[in-house]
């Protein structure tokens, strides 16, 4: 009756696609939730199923809507159309329908969304582990309900976008911030793995961020800046090494973040013998050459890091704080232990000059790299929820 959905997204910057393609943990997570309150739902990861052309992909889509009543599809600013081809093939197929909207684009943007011709019945806004069960309950005993009760009983549910039967928009408020602890292990035994099995599997470490950088929504997606307990990070690895499909992890996002953390996080790996190899993000300026071998003897295969650029002024100007030397200096450490760095740099920031980014080109020349690390580089672009994109007229 429920189906979950992760729209397919273009992955330009992947040198190996295959490898680097990792199932969606949010949708994950919600639907061990569900089953958690004995409500089932169904997964299609059209990630999955990349190899595939489009037509192909089309008709897989088709035939598999067609059994359930309601969707819940999440998305990011990059695939948001063609999360609309998809919800209007749903609409067509299933005009009866129910349609739940997440992800961050839609957070940020759900008036806009709620008003394009009614395409989309509801948006959970934010974190979703709270809103979206309670949100299916009301809407699986809605027949016994009036219009009066229904939507008050929605507007008990935070983090929930709507309209009313008078066709206004309400929004019920920020949800709170959820415990990462208490989170179940994400579903993966749901993911079908008829066309592709994952082989790259991701955890979460924490949610939030305190910092302030102006291209990033994470700080306004995720209020609150939360880590996660080292006892409830091993049992997930633990799940994954158990499933047997994969073959590497991806921890995100810092670990660096708290220095005490980024201890017992590597301390874990070494005490518990746990050999899978594994990648994570940190920032390189404040690790010392201790954290960089200690890095190693637990096992890490790789640290991505966002350098962003050479210009101290740049950097501070899109708030984000960290010494262009400090970073190299890292990076040094990183090298020393023969750990691979995926470093990425944003281009064309506010404050962006030809002599910056000269600079920058002239940084990236000079860094310790060989055949084995990677720059990717990306547009400065205003997502939603970004402060490039709410204060606009500042930058």
């Amino acid at each position: 009756m429920i189906l979950l959905i992760n729209p397919k997204t273009t992955k330009s910057t992947e040198i190996n696609a295959e490898y680097f393609r990792e199932p969606n943990l949010g949708l994950l997570y919600l639907a061990a939730i569900l089953e958690n309150q004995g409500i089932s739902a169904d997964i299609l990861d059209l990630e999955q199923f990349y190899p595939l052309v489009d037509s192909d992909l089309d008709d897989i889509i088709e035939n598999k809507i067609q059994d359930y009543s309601i969707f819940g599809l999440t998305t990011l600013t990059n695939n948001f159309s063609y999360t609309l081809q998809i919800i209007k093939k749903i609409r067509r197929v299933v005009p009866k329908s129910i349609i739940v909207l997440g992800g961050p684009h839609a957070s940020f943007l759900y008036e806009d969304i709620l008003n394009l011709d009614n395409l989309v019945n509801y948006i959970c806004v934010g974190e979703a582990e709270q809103s979206f069960p309670e949100l299916l309950k009301i809407l699986l005993n809605m027949k016994h309900l009036n219009v009066i009760q229904f939507e008050t009983l929605l507007g008990n549910i935070k983090g929930i976008a709507f309209k009313n039967h008078f066709g206004k928009i309400k929004f019920t408020g920020t949800p709170d911030s959820i415990n990462i602890n208490t989170l179940p292990l994400p579903a993966r035994y749901k993911l079908v793995h008829e066309y592709y099995h994952y082989r790259v599997a991701s955890i979460i470490i924490n949610r939030g961020c305190p910092n302030q950088c102006s291209f990033c929504s994470r700080q306004n997606l995720f209020k609150k800046p939360r880590i996660r307990s080292i006892p409830s990070i091993l049992s997930e690895i633990r799940d994954i090494i158990s499933l047997q499909n994969y073959t590497y992890i991806n921890f995100y996002d810092n670990i660096n973040i708290n220095t005490q953390f980024f201890k017992d996080f590597c301390e874990m790996f070494v005490k518990n013998n746990l050999n899978m190899p594994w990648g994570c993000e940190l920032r390189v300026d404040s690790i010392t050459q201790e954290e960089a071998r200690l890095l190693k003897q637990a096992g890490c295969h790789l640290v991505a890091t966002g350098i962003e650029s050479a210009s101290p002024e740049v950097l501070k100007q899109n708030f984000k704080y960290q010494n262009p030397d400090e970073v190299l200096q890292g990076l040094k450490y990183l090298k020393q232990v023969e750990i691979p760095v995926q470093a990425y740099f944003v281009l064309g920031l506010p404050g962006e000059t030809e002599k910056t980014f000269s600079d920058t080109i002239q940084y990236i020349k000079q860094l310790p790299f060989d055949d084995n690390d990677r720059i990717n580089y990306f547009i400065a672009t205003p997502y939603p929820g970004s402060r490039l994109w709410i204060e606009q007229e500042q930058f």
